[in-house]
């Protein structure tokens, strides 16, 4: 008696062969992608060490004292505080000497 597959079987191997098929097109579909990822690599822009805004306060504003909503704080020895919100910016060669305040607190 020869040995006859029975229609179970043949559905088996069939099934077992679509899934090796789509197995190996993911393989073959990983590598190429990953090749080609590969030549376009991001490089992180360099920054200047100098700052791109640089603001003169005068030595008799204070100590700095923080930042709030309100700018850029500065306290002096009497008391007053000084806030500076909107800076005019100047470069490392000329600070500018000069900055508006925004706000000032006057201790009495």
């Amino acid at each position: 008696m020869l040995f006859q597959e029975s229609e179970v079987v043949k559905q088996g191997v069939t099934s077992v062969a679509k899934l090796g098929s789509v197995l190996l097109l993911g393989v073959i579909g990983g590598v190429i992608g990953r090749s080609y990822s590969r030549g376009s690599s991001v490089h992180a822009e360099e920054r200047s060490e100098t700052a791109t805004c640089m603001v003169g306060v005068p030595k008799s504003w204070g100590e700095f004292r923080g930042a709030s909503a309100y700018g850029l704080a500065f306290q002096d020895e009497n008391g007053t505080l000084r806030f500076l919100l909107h800076p005019s910016c100047g470069n490392f060669n000329s600070p500018t000497d000069n900055p508006y305040i925004d706000l000032e607190i006057l201790r009495r």
